[in-house]
């Protein structure tokens, strides 16, 4: 059952970021629209569209994400999603708008009472304010504020977990002001970097799937000097989806001691490592500066591995085993 758990633990994450780097980059390139008042006023616009989502923005940690209809894998690959269930922002009751943790909502534990939050669409501009912040669980109660009129932003805790968890982190708000004349506002999603893994033939007809080797996924961290489109778009995932294949290449070059595949994977000077153990979570750490992708780090308490891109590619510049 133990294994059980471990493989379903590393299935999920990395199907989710192939999912996402295969399908959503042709939707973020429909999706990072301008919001066209006077246009979408024409055509009687009251729901977000491919053509044109909606924008929420957070200022205290710099978000502005695109908003769709929608909770399916096809939204929240590429943007918020709105819970069709509840109304949409600025109606009375609660609504409800959630995103994948190391996503959108990323920083969503940064957020704090007080703060504003924006809704926008064409020539509605909608603003709350934060009321409160907890961890919480799937199923619970969302009581609408005094106003009559809430919103909930809703993510996965701890917000920067690659695995899949129980628990939910809910910032709720209350409606403070409604505008309509003449907003505009733009979403712009970078496109997803491609990355390859230089690994010969022969090894990539062994599998470069996590699942095969029973790699645990740990925690994510952004360091350096990331843009926040960066940070809180679907670019982390899908670099660690990449990242993912590096590893696995490099255990099992290691545990088949083939030199050959090791010169195609590493650096030159860096020496063939030895085996080392996978019963531990293993963290990945991406390097950045702006939006561009400088290297990453894989680390578990067996071993560290460090990846840095040259001409495309993750390459191995470096590798530290301790047990």
């Amino acid at each position: 059952m133990l294994l059980a758990l471990a493989v379903v633990g590393t299935v999920y994450p990395l199907w989710w970021n192939h999912h996402s780097s295969s399908s959503g980059a042709a939707l973020l390139q429909r999706t990072g629209q301008s919001s066209d008042c006077g246009s979408s006023a024409a055509r009687g616009e009251t729901i977000p569209t491919r053509r044109q989502p909606g924008v929420l923005k957070i200022p205290a940690i710099g978000l502005t994400a695109p908003v769709l209809d929608g909770l399916g894998n096809a939204v929240l690959n590429v943007a918020v999603g709105h819970d069709p269930t509840t109304v949409w922002p600025g109606h009375p009751g609660e609504s409800l708008l959630l995103a994948h943790d190391v996503s959108y909502f990323s920083r969503l534990d940064r957020v704090r009472p007080g703060d504003l939050v924006t809704w926008a669409l064409g020539c509605e501009r909608v603003v709350f304010r934060v009321m409160r912040t907890e961890v919480t669980y799937p199923g619970a109660t969302l009581t609408p504020p005094s106003s009559g009129s809430g919103l909930a932003l809703i993510t996965c805790w701890p917000t920067n977990a690659l695995f899949w968890t129980p628990q939910r982190y809910v910032v709720t708000a209350e409606l403070v002001a409604h505008h309509s004349p003449g907003y505009r506002a733009t979403v712009r999603s970078p496109a997803l970097l491609r990355l390859s893994v230089p690994a010969p033939a022969a090894l990539v007809a062994q599998g470069l799937s996590a699942a095969k080797t029973g790699v645990l996924v740990g925690k994510l961290a952004i360091t350096g000097s990331p843009s926040a489109r960066f940070r809180e778009g679907p670019e982390p995932l899908a670099i660690v989806a990449v990242a993912l294949r590096a590893y696995v290449a490099a255990i099992k070059t290691a545990q088949a001691g083939n030199q050959s595949w090791w010169s195609a994977l590493a650096v030159p000077g860096v020496a063939l490592p030895s085996p080392w153990s996978l019963a531990y979570d293993t963290n990945v750490t991406i390097v950045v500066k702006a939006n561009t992708v400088e290297g990453v780090v894989l680390s578990s308490t067996a071993a560290t591995v460090t990846l840095a891109v040259h001409e495309g590619a993750l390459v191995v510049t470096g590798v530290r085993t301790l047990r």
